[in-house]
């Protein structure tokens, strides 16, 4: 809790030091209207979002729920898991409530935010936890009693997922030709507990919003707590579908069925083109993903991270559209060179003696490998039409593209070698789920390191080649001014105007040439990195002993 309320809470306060003061004794000229009252309402509908998100995940079932349900009503599991879950957040929202509560009471000398605002957080929480519990029960009773849904969960969670947030992006950035304006959220009745917030205050307010605001919050408690008590209790105690019942008559010879189950189970996806051993390693990386997505989630800590820095970007004005064909080349690339093959040893589990029997190491590599290239063409669309969206060229946009299309290669190659040298065998618990083995965080942080830098250098080699030229005559500036300073004569001294001149050259290049020397090596250098991971991931398999 340090970093994520402590240090947000000490920097809140000291603006509210600086500025609160400021604010005593003044008799402001604004009222709550539609733009604030639609903020609120989108903070609650990204909190009941990911609120739902965390009960289909760790809190679909209550803890201990064989006792639990042999002993209590379904009806209390479900409000006591409501209840539970409102002071888990509040926890988290206690100390920026507590410095709004103070701040608003002494600017407005006014005791009427000491209560206020707590009334107002309760119940800003609290319907936000019963709707994200709502939510999150009928998700997880869809994923029990649909057949469809069960077996595509993590297709369809993720493009909810991915749904959600480009509609969230839309009323985030006001840049976009697309966006929505954040006013459209006003009419939910949720935003309208912003009147009641600054009830006892000088800025003005509606007494009829307060009303509905508070009636809906009343309407969502009471509603929402008996449809997630109707629907956990027909998930609790339902038995659940078996997902391995395709309905389809079974084949006469068990040799088929047994290759050809793979290929019904990941369907719609397929492995086109490679057959063999090849093609079944193939089809196990994407089945593990399907049934086990909570595997992948290494994967959201970056693109989230990279995503939150380019809206932070635009949002502050120091961005513009032409930054989302870069990043998307660059994130998407590595996002699918990374899904599949960071811990093939700790994927394997128990049978992981017999992979390594059954198998040849080229085989089990390229199979590794084959998932990744799948999401070429998704890839080249997205990073193409980003790219134009952001005012790039015919050319530019197809070399952006053909970048995302490189880092995929590239970082799917890449991935079994280093998941191979730092493994993962022991798994760990995620919410509700059964054990998974996600890679191990070192190994993902090279994989970031190996694919970031060279395709950050390679997509600014086409949208800005100067700043690329600067940050690279670098490598000759910063040490030989290091050295400059402590040098005293000498080698160091001679070293050091050697270092400053390689960095002057370095700047003075023609551009063009720049542009393709660089570029040239960093292509050719990516393939015979790639290259060696493979040959290592090869001999590493087949050199593997188990301990």
């Amino acid at each position: 809790m340090a970093g994520g309320v402590v240090l947000p809470t000490l920097l809140l306060t000291g603006l509210a030091v600086l500025f609160v003061p400021e604010l005593r004794g003044t008799d402001p000229a604004f009222s709550v209207n539609r733009p604030v009252r639609g903020t609120l309402a989108m903070l609650w509908i990204f909190g009941v979002f990911m609120l739902a998100q965390r009960t289909t995940t760790a809190h679909s079932k209550p803890v201990a729920d064989a006792f639990v349900l042999t002993s209590v009503s379904p009806r209390t599991a479900v409000v006591g898991g409501i209840v539970a879950e409102s002071l888990r957040v509040l926890t988290y929202a206690f100390p920026v409530g507590l410095l709004l509560a103070l701040a608003g009471a002494y600017a407005f000398s006014s005791p009427l935010p000491l209560l206020v605002v707590p009334l107002v957080g309760s119940l800003y929480v609290a319907s936000a936890v019963t709707a994200g519990r709502l939510l999150g029960y009928c998700a997880a009773w869809l994923v029990a009693t649909v057949p469809f849904v069960a077996r595509h969960k993590g297709v369809l969670g993720g493009t909810v997922t991915m749904l959600f947030f480009g509609t969230y992006f839309l009323f985030q950035v006001p840049q976009l030709p697309i966006s929505i304006s954040q006013a459209t959220l006003g009419v939910i009745p949720t935003g309208w507990l912003a009147d009641l917030l600054v009830v006892g205050t000088p800025i003005g307010w509606s007494s009829t919003h307060v009303l509905g605001g508070v009636a809906a919050v009343g309407v969502v408690l009471v509603g929402g707590g008996w449809l997630a008590e109707h629907i956990a209790t027909s998930f609790w105690f339902d038995e659940p579908v078996d997902v391995s019942d395709t309905g389809k008559t079974p084949v006469s010879t068990r040799m088929e069925g047994d290759q050809r189950a793979l290929e019904r189970a990941i369907s719609p996806l397929g492995v086109p083109f490679i057959t063999g051993p090849t093609r079944h390693v193939a089809e196990w990386s994407l089945l593990r993903a399907r049934r086990e997505p909570q595997r992948l989630n290494f994967l959201l800590i970056p693109v989230f991270g990279g995503g939150s820095a380019v809206v932070s970007m635009m949002l502050q004005g120091y961005g513009s559209l032409a930054i989302l064909g870069p990043v998307s080349a660059v994130l998407l690339g590595w996002t699918a060179g990374a899904a599949f093959g960071l811990n093939p040893f700790g994927d394997e589990g128990v049978v992981l003696p017999t992979t390594l029997t059954a198998v040849s190491g080229r085989a089990f590599v390229r199979g590794l490998i084959a998932p990744s290239l799948l999401f070429t063409p998704a890839i080249t669309v997205v990073t193409l039409v980003t790219a134009l969206v952001g005012g790039y060229g015919l050319l530019a946009a197809i070399a952006l593209t053909l970048i995302g299309c490189f880092l995929t290669v590239v970082g799917a190659i890449l991935a079994p070698i280093l998941g191979m040298r730092l493994p993962r065998y022991s798994a760990i618990r995620i919410g509700n789920s059964d054990g998974v083995r996600p890679p191990r965080l070192l190994a993902g942080v090279l994989h970031v390191v190996s694919v970031w830098l060279p395709g950050a250098a390679l997509v600014g080699l086409v949208a800005a080649p100067e700043l690329v030229r600067l940050a690279l005559s670098g490598i000759g500036y910063v040490p030989g001014f290091v050295l400059g300073l402590i040098a005293d004569g000498g080698v160091f001294t001679t070293l050091a105007l050697s270092l400053t001149d390689a960095g002057a050259t370095i700047r003075g290049l023609p551009l063009t040439a720049f542009r393709g020397g660089f570029g040239m090596l960093l292509v050719f250098g990516g393939l015979l990195v790639a290259w060696r991971a493979y040959r290592g991931a090869i001999r590493r398999f087949e050199t593997h002993e188990l301990h």
